[in-house]
C-alpha cells in the first residue's frame, strides 16, 4: 500500500506533528524504529500521518482502545526524503515501531489531535469549510473519549444510562 495523496509535510511551509523515535539505517533501507534508545539508532523525528482513518487509528491506541502495533516507513517512495511517516501495516517498507506505546500514549493523543487539528486549518485555507469541520468534528470525538477515558467507565456504561446523582461508579 501507499499514501493516496501526498503528505502535507512534502509543503515546506506547514509544520506537521512528529514524535521523537529512535531510528536506525542500514544503508538506504529502514532497519529499526524504536521508542527507547537501542544500540546503533539515531534519534529522529517521525511524521504522524495526514489519512483520517490513520488518525482516528492512532487516537484508539493513545487511549488504550486498541492493541494495534505502531508502524513507520520512508515518506516518500524514491528514498531522496528520508523522514518517516507513522503508518499501517502492509505498507511498502513499513517497519514495526519496538517499544512499548503506553510510554508514548500522552504525547501520541496530543500530536494525533494536534495532526487533526492542523488537517481542518489546511481544508480551511484551501475554502473547503466542510471538510474543515469534519477534521474538527475527529478532534472533538478525540477529546471527549480521552475525557471518557480519564473517568474510567461512562456514566451510562455504569448506570445502564440512569441517572447516578453524579457518582461515576
Amino acid at each position: 500500500m501507499d499514501v493516496k495523496a501526498p503528505h502535507p509535510a512534502l509543503d515546506s511551509a506547514i509544520a506537521w506533528p512528529t514524535l521523537g523515535m529512535w531510528v536506525r539505517w542500514d544503508g538506504e533501507r529502514l532497519d529499526l524504529v524504536s521508542l527507547s534508545p537501542t544500540r546503533g539508532a539515531t534519534a529522529d523525528q517521525v511524521l504522524l500521518p495526514c489519512s483520517p482513518e490513520l488518525l482516528i487509528q492512532l487516537g484508539k491506541i493513545s487511549l488504550g482502545g486498541s492493541r494495534a502495533g505502531l508502524y513507520a516507513a520512508c515518506l516518500t517512495r524514491d528514498g531522496a526524503d528520508h523522514r518517516l511517516v507513522l503508518c499501517q501495516r502492509g505498507w511498502e517498507g513499513a517497519v514495526r515501531i519496538s517499544g512499548a506505546v503506553s510510554s508514548i500514549a500522552e504525547p501520541l493523543y496530543g500530536k494525533t489531535r494536534a495532526a487533526m487539528l492542523a488537517a481542518g486549518r489546511e481544508q480551511r485555507t484551501a475554502g473547503n469549510q466542510a471538510g474543515a469541520a469534519q477534521w474538527s468534528a475527529m478532534a472533538r470525538q478525540l477529546l471527549m473519549a480521552k475525557r471518557a477515558s480519564r473517568r474510567g467507565r461512562s456514566v451510562r456504561t455504569v448506570s445502564g444510562g440512569l441517572p447516578t446523582l453524579g457518582k461515576h461508579g
